[in-house]
């Protein structure tokens, strides 16, 4: 029954309940999309409103249809992941409900005209100050129907195509255009809403106005060479079936035509004038084309010279090429595919094997465990691929144990078997399964497979930043695209950027309190627009802060986007943690969210949480299980989720989409069994009962057609029997088509093949179809049971003061992320971040993004030296260079550098160490008088000292980049790390050996090893693994060859002398550091000693004395 004029008081309910909490939003929004609540909106929504007097039109608008779009695009239930799907019911609903869209149309157009109206009769021209209720309904209004709209387009793809909706958004935005400036603030979240919208529709209209002035284009005198585009752009046509011009339609993991194809990728260099696409939409394409390229080139070669060796086993390889790649890889040749199974816990998983590593088959078990643990050798998450000489390439990600092993992880592992090492696995699609287990069926005699791993490879870290980057390049939904986007000026590159204060804090009369930070809580606010030279002199006056750091602070409060340079041990984290209290300080009254702080490392995160835990900062959350601080554990999000109650509506569909799981699982497994009896006599049986009658009379009928008893004496089937045995004659074999009219009797041998075979088909065919739907129904089933989860750690999250996150777990997180609606990003290390994990941290909510790092020191690190800035070739694609870098030193010479504040008081390395750098980076650092009263080193007369030798390095291929070594150094850094040890003064925590080189690092640890206990850091045990030189010349690709046994001991431990690369030491510092540079050559070749950036970590790491061993006429630092 129609409710009529209590459609007011319905919506207007709906709403308030909407208000009172998380349990009652759930269930309001679940019944207005149930099939009683979408009778309601149509109701409401099929008003004549053109009929209306002016009068009755505005109470129609603001009792029932602003109540209603309100519910619908409420932070809560827009926010809310378990709602998510019923939200986009409403908005199809909203669209569609009318089958044509013109419903939609009309309601826009007419709040549209409504509220342009209204604007013009009610609001003040007084500014912010004076403006009246009015203006604050208006915006309310605009607010609601312009996220609504916003909503409306985003869902529907063929919304987006409707040129009604660009009219719509161009007369929202003249509204907005249209009002007092001093209402600035309170259209921001409108004109937010707007620009998205028109990002959808591809308006183009300028929503910045004259607040934000739009940048000019300067002409540049260049050169340009001729650029071969991505895919239909390409002269020469598409490189393959996965060379597109839009990112969003790449496969991540390389199809089999790409591995095959002869051409080059198309890779974007850094001049944005030869780019194929412009802008914001330009950037994000060109970092996720060259991260993917970073991570997956190398796999598609690896894969491209073992898929040639099997289709050509005859050729003779290409050793150059070989020998690159066995670096790389691990081959498993001779694997054959087992079975498949799927459970609820572990999806689908696939069992193979191939013969075991002959060396280890006289072995005991527990030796060949200990091996293969040892070795890290398809290890859990390990990507692999399993290629075939028929020419197939499946991806797949070595399954992990977890608390509840899969029944084929009981059964079947590396070691037990002295014949065979078995591996279960995880397709990466599992839509394959039908195709692997056609495979494993078929008659394998003349197929050939091979599976190559990928050591160091992780998926997890790099796809999800991939799959981000593709959202985003649908979306292009980025705060500081004007900041990001490459563009340049016609004034030049000589001035700084002028950057906006964040949009938060626009608001008339807001300030910062910064009296959190100040000694003795004295009273002491900053408002944006204050001179910030004043204000940071007050600030060192009033707190602990030195007069940068002090700068440092007022400038990120200032500028919406910040940069902070910090030299080695001036104090970068320290700053992070008072820029965090100050922004916690406002955090009810700007409404701020959580904070965002995230890092590159897992030793940077603790460390900061740590620090604000100090500070007593409450309602931390830390994402992501690699922490190793116990301080954080229980503020994991993992944990903390397990803590909040689900509520009514959660436990309900929790209870149901279990069960559905169960039952999902269980047909899809029976499916898989289905396929592997696909040959057997039931299977056929029933198949030509249902499908084929007649055959199935003459086949398996007890009565022949005489009306005798068949008598079966054999142990064989029917089947097989049939299949065995041939009709007398000795015609040429007949065709399908001409058997169908046949009696299954009256046909030869092959004839019987050929018929059989087609069933065989037909039934592949048919659970083809069956499993597809089942998988499909299942992703759907599990990715809603997985929504509740994600709703539990949203509540967790929204409670938070700071959520702490590496860079990749961000990405793993970024849906739940980009829920929380967090406001302020803090990014530490910034300078080591590749800038696609820097865009990805960029959510569409951030107002306010701080990076602190230092360009100065190490690069972000990259897999593919051919597209770092240290190469030659690199150079035009500079991967390595961090956002940071980017914005404070532009590559485009007319494009202006963002303003920079730089940290100048070290407080880490004795004078003596600290001048090495002031000379060659930071002639403005100074030093703290804290470390003019370091002591001496003890058993040594000087605190700094290079000894120089010439004692050659050790042979090695020109082509090996990080596995030099030196056996001289070694020697020596163990006579030395034994002499101070013996000292009796320093415990070996206080004692770091650095080297450039992964191979010197491998030699160190076994020599290191034999007396004293060695700690390695995470990445250089992960960078060990991945390395595929041992201490000889034999390839780790070659399966006869042990890895080296020496002892690694990982972690924390408090009687182990630090070792680690250089690379992976930045951010850590030592009493006593001792260096061992390795290169020492005729052709004085420095290797990686002829980066700046590399030398300025090496040398600033030390606090009381440094030692350095090497050949001063190879290395001349």
């Amino acid at each position: 029954m129609p409710l009529g004029h209590r459609l007011s008081d319905f919506f207007q309910q709906a709403f308030d309940l909407v208000e009172s909490g998380v349990e009652t939003l759930q269930e309001v929004v679940t019944l207005l999309t149930g099939e009683g609540g979408l009778l309601r909106i149509d109701e409401l929504l099929n008003q004549p409103f053109r009929t209306l007097s002016p009068s009755q039109l505005s109470r129609v608008i603001h009792t029932q249809l602003l109540p209603f779009l309100k519910i619908f695009t409420h932070t809560k239930v827009l926010g809310s992941i378990l709602l998510r799907a019923r939200v986009i019911t409403l908005y199809n609903f909203l669209f569609a409900g009318d089958g044509t869209g013109e419903r939609a149309k009309s309601l826009f157009t007419m709040l549209a005209t409504h509220f342009s109206n209204y604007a013009i009769i009610h609001t003040s021209d007084q500014g912010y100050e004076d403006s009246s209720k009015d203006d604050g309904e208006l915006m309310e209004a605009v607010d609601t129907i312009s996220a609504a709209l916003s909503m409306l387009v985003d869902v529907n793809t063929v919304a987006q195509t409707e040129t009604g909706f660009i009219a719509i958004a161009e007369a929202f935005a003249a509204l907005l255009n249209g009002l007092p400036e001093g209402m600035v603030y309170q259209t921001r979240n409108a004109r937010k809403n707007l620009e998205r919208l028109q990002h959808r529709l591809s308006v183009g209209q300028d929503m910045s106005n004259s607040h934000h002035p739009r940048r000019h284009v300067g002409a540049r005198a260049a050169f340009q060479l001729a650029r071969d585009m991505p895919g239909v752009l390409s002269e020469q046509g598409p490189r393959h079936d996965n060379d597109c011009v839009s990112i969003s339609d790449i496969s991540i993991l390389p199809t089999l035509q790409e591995i095959q194809s002869s051409r080059n990728e198309y890779l974007p260099v850094v001049n944005p004038s030869e780019w194929h696409l412009g802008g914001i939409h330009g950037l994000v394409d060109r970092h996720f084309r060259l991260l993917r390229e970073d991570t997956i080139g190398q796999i598609r070669e690896a894969a491209k010279i073992e898929l040639e060796r099997l289709r050509n086993p005859d050729r003779q390889a290409d050793n150059s090429r070989l020998n690159r790649q066995s670096a790389r890889t691990h081959v498993y040749q001779d694997v054959e595919i087992i079975t498949a199974q799927f459970d609820e816990y572990h999806g689908a998983q696939v069992l193979m094997r191939f013969p075991q590593i002959q060396a280890k088959r006289q072995q005991t078990v527990a030796s060949r465990k200990e091996w293969w643990n040892s070795s890290r050798r398809l290890g859990p998450d390990a990507l692999i691929c399993l290629l075939s000489s028929e020419g197939s390439a499946i991806f797949f990600v070595v399954a992990l144990q977890g608390q509840k092993p899969a029944p084929l992880q009981a059964e079947f592992n590396l070691f037990s078997d002295p014949d065979h090492a078995y591996v279960v696995a995880k397709p990466m699609d599992h839509f394959v399964l039908h195709s692997l287990l056609s495979q494993a069926l078929a008659d394998t005699a003349s197929v050939q497979r091979s599976l190559v791993e990928f050591p160091g490879i992780l998926l997890p870290t790099f796809e999800p930043t991939l799959k981000a980057m593709q959202r985003m390049s649908e979306t292009l939904d980025m705060p500081f695209s004007d900041i990001l986007a490459p563009t340049s000026s016609t004034d030049g590159g000589e001035r700084e950027s002028d950057i906006a204060q964040p949009t938060y804090a626009t608001k008339p009369g807001f300030q910062f309190d910064l009296s959190s930070i100040t000694q003795d809580n004295t009273p002491l606010s900053f408002m944006p627009e204050q001179n910030i030279a004043r204000a940071a002199d007050r600030l060192a006056e009033c707190s602990t802060l030195d007069p940068g750091q002090a700068v440092a602070v007022i400038s990120c409060l200032a500028r919406s986007f910040a940069i902070v340079q910090g030299p080695p041990g001036t104090g970068k984290s320290y700053t992070g943690v008072q820029l965090i209290r100050v922004s916690l300080a406002k955090k009810a009254a700007t409404k701020i969210g959580p904070i965002l702080v995230c890092t590159q490392t897992n030793h940077a995160l603790d460390a900061i949480l740590e620090r604000s835990i100090d500070d007593g900062v409450k309602n931390i959350v830390r994402i992501g299980g690699q922490s190793k601080s116990e301080r954080v554990k229980d503020v994991n999000l993992r944990v903390l989720a397990t803590q909040l109650d689900p509520t009514k509506t959660e436990k309900s569909a929790r209870w149901e989409l279990t069960r559905k799981v169960k039952e999902e699982t269980a047909e899809i497994d029976a499916l898989l069994g289905a396929f592997t009896s696909i040959r057997t006599q039931p299977a056929v049986e029933g198949h030509l009962y249902q499908h084929h009658p007649t055959y199935h009379a003459q086949l398996f009928s007890s009565v022949d057609d005489e009306g005798y008893t068949i008598v079966q004496r054999s142990k064989e089937t029917i089947l097989d029997g049939w299949l065995r045995t041939s009709f007398p004659g000795s015609w040429r074999p007949r065709g399908l088509a001409d058997l169908c009219d046949v009696n299954l009797h009256h046909m030869s041998m092959v004839e019987r093949w050929v018929v059989f075979n087609s069933w065989t088909a037909e039934m592949e065919y048919e659970l083809d179809e069956k499993l597809d739907h089942a998988l499909t129904s299942y992703d759907e089933t599990k990715k809603r049971l997985n929504d509740i989860t994600t709703e539990l750690n949203l509540r967790v999250l929204q409670q938070a003061n700071i959520i702490g996150v590496t860079t990749s777990g961000l990405a793993r997180n970024l849906e739940l992320l980009c829920s929380v609606n967090a406001k302020v990003l803090i990014c530490e290390e910034a300078g080591e971040v590749l800038e696609a994990h820097m865009l990805t941290a960029l959510l569409p909510s951030v107002e306010h993004c701080m990076l602190i790092g230092d360009h100065q020191q190490l690069r972000p690190q990259v897999q593919n030296f051919d597209l770092s800035s240290e190469s030659r070739s690199g150079g035009q694609y500079g991967l390595d260079i961090s956002l940071f870098e980017r914005l404070v030193k532009p590559q485009d010479i007319f494009a202006k550098p963002l303003p920079l504040s730089t940290l100048e008081v070290q407080r880490r390395m004795h004078p003596s160490i600290s001048q090495l750098v002031r000379e060659t980076q930071y002639r403005r650092l100074k030093d703290d008088p804290s470390v003019s009263s370091y002591p001496e080193v003890v058993g040594m007369r000087h605190r700094l000292f290079w000894m120089h030798h010439v004692e050659l390095e050790d042979d090695k291929s020109d082509g090996d980049l990080t596995s030099r070594t030196n056996s001289f150094e070694v020697d020596m850094v163990m006579a030395l790390v034994k002499h101070l040890t013996q000292q009796g003064v320093y415990i070996p925590t206080d004692i770091a050996v650095l080297t450039p080189y992964l191979g010197q690092l491998r030699k160190l640890r076994k020599r290191l090893s034999s007396k004293l206990s060695v700690l390695l850091n995470d990445r250089d045990v992960d960078e060990l693994a991945k390395d595929a030189t041992g201490d000889d010349d034999d390839s780790i690709s070659h399966l006869e060859s042990d890895p080296d046994q020496t002892t690694v001991i990982k972690g924390t431990l408090s009687q182990a002398i630090r070792l680690a690369t250089v690379d992976n030491f930045q951010g850590e510092e030592a009493k006593v550091v001792i260096v061992s540079l390795v290169r020492s050559n005729l052709k004085n070749n420095p290797g990686f000693l002829k980066t700046p950036n590399r030398i300025n970590v090496l040398l600033s790491r030390a606090q009381h004395g440094m030692y350095i061993f090497g050949n001063m006429n190879t290395t001349k630092i």
